[in-house]
């Protein structure tokens, strides 16, 4: 829950930093402001308590933006030289409100329930499964049913749910890492030194031949995408 009573950009920060999709659209530069200031209104006059004028709405949206894209440096960045390769056909998603569920050493045979009712409930839901020989992640949205069916398997087999996080998803060309494996190993190592060159903290990364998974706070994840974005997509 926000916390009541607070100053219209203090209000507008908090709900545009729980709301990754907003941020990104921000952002990129697509959004327009008028219409995103009219939706977030309502919220903004109940932090606030207080009716606030659309007019400044937007000038805190406006303001807000600007400072964000100054303190992560995403102009110099995007112009900086470093050799980033851009590859074609590489696509980017950013889903925000997810968990993270890890177990440890759990009894892996009677884990297929725990998928089967994933599987059952499943219908717009994303999620990602990551198993080495004594560990499993789970990376779920953080809707209301597939969270009960996680925090009932993490006291079963003893695991751990981090939540407010987010994830990007980075798909790669099926053929790049066949075709040039210099150019492959070369676009792996440059999405780390751009997060490392951000200064922000990565909660976790997976990295498969074909796609990349980077999990952040949900307040960092839209800066990353966008400063990934800027310099690795055409």
């Amino acid at each position: 829950m926000f916390a009541t009573t607070v100053s219209v950009p203090k209000a507008i920060k908090e709900i545009l930093s729980s709301n990754n999709l907003y941020l990104q659209a921000l952002l990129s530069g697509i959004a327009n402001y008028t219409a995103l200031g009219q939706k977030i209104k309502p919220d903004v006059e109940k932090l606030t308590a207080s009716n606030v004028n659309i007019g400044t709405i937007v000038v805190a949206i406006k303001r807000l933006i600007d400072n964000l894209q100054s303190e992560h440096d995403v102009d110099k960045i995007s112009t900086d030289n470093s050799d980033y390769p851009v590859v074609e056909g590489v696509r980017m998603s950013l889903t925000g409100s997810i968990i993270d569920v890890d177990f440890n050493e759990s009894k892996f045979d009677q884990f297929s329930f725990i998928l089967d009712e994933i599987f059952e409930k499943e219908t717009n839901h994303n999620y990602n499964l990551f198993q080495t020989e004594k560990q499993i992640r789970l990376l779920l949205d953080d809707v209301e049913e597939i969270r009960n069916i996680a925090v009932k398997a993490s006291k079963k087999f003893d695991g751990k749910i981090r939540a407010g996080l987010s994830k990007i998803t980075i798909t790669i060309p099926s053929l790049l890492d066949r075709n040039n494996n210099k150019t492959y190993h070369k676009f792996i190592s440059s999405v780390s030194d751009i997060i490392y060159n951000s200064r922000i903290e990565l909660q976790d990364a997976f990295y498969t031949p074909n796609e990349i998974v980077l999990v952040l706070d949900d307040a960092d994840a839209a800066k990353v995408y966008e400063l990934l974005r800027a310099k690795i997509t055409r």
